[in-house]
């Protein structure tokens, strides 16, 4: 018996080779894949489907020009809209909640974030504070980096959903960080090049914002939805 699994199996080998050889199929590619499987990421917080909006906080005034913001916010919106995190009527515009932010503060008057909220007929904001973004530690070697603390505010309850407080090692906000893959030197100092790297230094960190909230696999091409 065990002598005709044998033979059945050298069968099947040799006629896997020759179709190998034919397609161009690649064995090794197959056993590796196997064997490192893509990655999958959970979502970190599972938003509820009620009036939502991205709030960008950056009243120190790290995001430069001031548009990226909403370039960092209309991306994770999208995202969230796009993987029915929340459905895309319950997705309020985050350029409604910026107007109202800089309306206040022209007047000098400090508003909460609940109130931004509030005006804009949100249930649910996703706070952004960001506490850098910067294309260079020290005006010479490109090292773009953005960090920013988020939170998930219910507005009904008037609680902070996420990050969960009574997790460890929890201070009250997940920290998002965003670094580019290492660039060459050569041409950082350009207008161009400067450009699309701010570019990306935004749309990366909006992209990433939208990921935590619904599940995906991490691909060598892209992303894609579980």
């Amino acid at each position: 018996m065990i002598r005709m699994l044998f033979r059945a199996m050298l069968l099947s080998g040799s006629v896997l080779m020759p179709m190998c050889i034919v397609s161009g199929c690649n064995i090794a590619s197959a056993v590796g894949y196997t064997l490192h499987p893509e990655p999958e990421f959970d979502a970190m917080y599972v938003l509820a489907d009620v009036p939502t909006v991205v709030f960008i906080d950056d009243r120190r005034g790290r995001v430069n020009p001031t548009r990226l913001r909403r370039v960092i916010a209309d991306e994770a919106t999208t995202q969230i809209i796009e993987e029915d995190a929340v459905s895309a009527e319950n997705m309020i515009s985050p350029r409604d909640a910026m107007l109202v932010a800089r309306k206040h503060d022209r007047s000098g008057e400090v508003i909460t974030i609940s109130k931004v909220g509030e005006l804009v007929g949100a249930q649910q904001v996703i706070y952004v504070d960001i506490e850098q973004f910067a294309l260079t530690y020290d005006g010479v070697t490109p090292q773009p980096k953005t960090v920013a603390r988020v939170r998930v505010l219910d507005l009904v309850t008037g609680k902070r959903v996420f990050p969960d407080l009574n997790q460890p090692g929890s201070y009250g906000y997940y920290q998002l960080v965003v670094e580019l893959p290492n660039h060459d030197g050569h041409g950082f100092n350009t207008v161009q090049v400067r450009n699309e790297m701010t570019e990306e230094l935004a749309m990366r960190p909006g992209d990433r914002l939208g990921k935590l909230f619904y599940g995906y696999i991490e691909t060598d091409l892209g992303t894609r939805l579980r």
